[in-house]
């Protein structure tokens, strides 16, 4: 019996893309499908997957028949994306549509290709480990979500009226360090891991070194990033709190400055350096598992961007940088294996951040 490991990873991919299908696209749908064209694509390649998971299709045509499936998600989805598809000329509602559709489709792409292949097995481990730091990242997305919603719901029963832009966005951070504690406590109880597996610790002198290194570097690449894209004329998108602060809400602003030490900071590093790229480094070794990371991270903050980018090349301009800052985070873990050391540096880059965009809005000589 042939190894059908790359087929188990086209199955999750699959779903991601038939996930998709029910997200706004701006096209009649049927029932929860929003775009029926896409969901037909998405069941063909999570069947022929699935049959070959099962080995119930011969390695040749059945990889060959997700892959076509795969192949026309990508496709689709960049024309949907073009608006000479889906959109009908407009834009689409929701990113989070094409944006899914895009990883399950080329994620199903390369599932295909190693399955047809019949590539080495360690090939297959280091695909489910990355589809799994996905589902981990994604995860620990959902978990602040349905925190921030039943927060606002306790707080809208306790003060009966309209809740404020501050307020929403201090039911968010808590909401984020809520969730990201969450998925921590579920991934301790699923591998069996204690308190001792955390790598918050008190910094070093040596950690102290790493995070005045890790700031300085962080906002020299951000420098750079800024001074190239202006002069290529590249356009990036606005965080949604930059948003919000723009509608003059500035103020809220200075409510982020101490939640990016406190909670943001903390609770990012914690799921997706201590847990995830931590994880990975048996797959794909230490900066592998810091690129990879960094490439999980990157795709997480999808929903903060996506309202504020004005076209998709925006949003993946926004996600390249966030990529490169990323991997500044992920460096300055795996050198000091110290979350509190990680946690430091993004917290140090996000309060900066915020508090230069306070005295740009706000207008503070």
């Amino acid at each position: 019996m042939d190894d059908r490991s790359a087929a188990n990873v086209g199955v999750v991919v699959a779903g991601f893309a038939l996930a998709a299908a029910a997200l706004p696209w701006g096209t009649p749908g049927v029932g929860p499908v929003e775009n029926v064209a896409l969901a037909a694509l998405g069941v063909a390649a999570l069947g022929a997957f699935s049959l070959r998971r099962r080995d119930l299709l011969a390695r040749r045509s059945g990889s060959l028949a997700a892959g076509i499936a795969s192949l026309g998600v990508v496709g689709y989805a960049g024309t949907a994306t073009a608006g000479t598809l889906a959109g009908g000329g407009e834009s689409i509602p929701s990113l989070w549509g094409p944006a899914l559709a895009l990883v399950g489709g080329l994620g199903g792409v390369i599932a295909a290709y190693g399955d047809g292949r019949g590539l080495p097995e360690s090939l297959g481990r280091a695909v489910k480990a990355t589809a799994w730091s996905l589902a981990v990242g994604f995860a620990g997305l959902f978990a602040i979500a349905v925190w921030s919603g039943v927060l606002i719901s306790l707080l809208s029963g306790l003060f009966p009226g309209s809740i404020g832009t501050a307020s929403r966005l201090a039911v968010g951070a808590l909401g984020l360090g809520l969730g990201t504690g969450s998925i921590a406590l579920v991934y301790f109880q699923w591998t069996d891991k204690t308190v001792a597996y955390l790598d918050f610790r008190i910094p070093t002198k040596r950690d102290v070194g790493y995070i005045v290194a890790g700031v300085v570097a962080i906002f020299a690449l951000q420098m750079l990033v800024t001074v190239v894209f202006a002069e290529l004329g590249i356009q990036t998108a606005d965080h949604d709190i930059e948003q919000a602060a723009a509608g003059g809400n500035a103020g809220v602003l200075l409510l982020m400055i101490p939640a990016s030490w406190l909670i943001i900071g903390p609770g990012e590093e914690l799921l997706y350096r201590n847990i995830i790229q931590k994880d990975l480094y048996g797959t794909f070794g230490d900066w592998g598992a810091v690129l990879v990371g960094s490439v999980v991270f990157a795709l997480a903050h999808i929903p903060a961007y996506s309202a504020g980018a004005t076209s998709v090349a925006a949003l993946v301009s926004t996600l390249g940088v966030i990529l490169s800052l990323s991997l500044v985070l992920g460096t300055t873990y795996h050198l000091t294996r110290n979350t509190t050391v990680a946690a430091l540096v993004h917290g140090t880059y996000d309060a900066v951040v915020f508090g230069t965009m306070y005295v740009q809005m706000a207008g503070v000589a």
